[in-house]
């Protein structure tokens, strides 16, 4: 059962990307995104994730909400991280995380990274540990989610990243295999389909959607008894009015 909602809490965390791209004008930047997505186990609805998304300039916070029922078992999560758009690094690289989990797993755990996330600090249940690597930034879930979705507006093919977890940092890899048209809860949609490789053990699929803003619309994971899926199930979109600048010099209508 702690499997089961982990791996769940990975797939969401990790690969639902809900930023805007870094070329798009600045206005969209500060837009208020929120999106929710149910979770299914075997074909059975087991409980929803919600992410709220704000941009400040070239910084972002990311606020998490996740219930989860399954196998008689509830759990929640919380989780609010910190990130930023590096030019020197042309990524996003992790400032911070705080992530507060009750029900099966229980625990806290606080992560801040330095020197352009090649190192960070991590206390899990007051338990410190430290990590490094100047090879790539270590990335948070959130981080690493909108570095994912940039690399596909980009076009790039092949892609990987050093996921800074709770306790561990896993190196994943993965592979654009090309378009496909799936059924979504906006209806049919033409998708980008992306898959980890390197993991012969397991099998995890993302689909994201260019119509809908480049947004994760479905993904799947496979392994062993586990049998996730995760649908986009409401996007919303808030964001402040453009302040136009009158001309002086041109009368204005009343």
């Amino acid at each position: 059962m702690k499997s089961v909602y982990l791996t769940i809490t990975a797939i969401l965390m990790s690969f639902s990307s809900l930023l805007p791209a870094t070329e798009l004008p600045k206005k969209y930047h500060q837009c208020k995104k929120i999106l929710t997505y149910n979770v299914f186990f075997h074909g059975a609805k087991i409980g929803t994730f919600e992410r709220q998304i704000n941009w400040q300039n070239n910084n972002v916070n990311v606020y998490t909400y996740s219930n989860i029922d399954v196998l008689v078992t509830k759990s929640s999560l919380k989780q609010h991280s910190s990130y930023k758009w590096s030019s020197d690094k042309n990524s996003f690289i992790s400032l911070s995380f705080d992530r507060d989990v009750k029900g099966l797993i229980s625990g806290k755990f606080t992560a801040n990274f330095s020197d352009n996330a090649s190192k960070s600090s991590v206390d899990s249940n007051g338990k410190i540990m430290t990590f490094s690597d100047d090879s790539m930034p270590l990335l948070d879930a959130d981080a690493l989610a909108s570095q994912m979705r940039l690399n596909v507006i980009n076009g790039e093919k092949k892609f990987d990243f050093l996921l800074q977890d709770a306790d561990e940092v896993n190196h994943y890899y993965f592979e654009v295999k090309g378009q496909e048209t799936i059924n979504t809860n906006f209806g049919k949609l033409k998708t980008i389909r992306v898959e980890q490789t390197r993991k012969s053990d397991r099998k995890l699929y993302l689909w994201f959607a260019p119509d809908l803003d480049y947004q994760l619309v479905l993904g799947t994971y496979k392994r062993k008894i586990l049998d996730l899926k995760t649908t986009l199930n409401s996007k919303k979109v808030v964001c402040p009015p453009v302040k136009i600048v009158s001309n002086p010099f041109i009368p204005q209508a009343q």
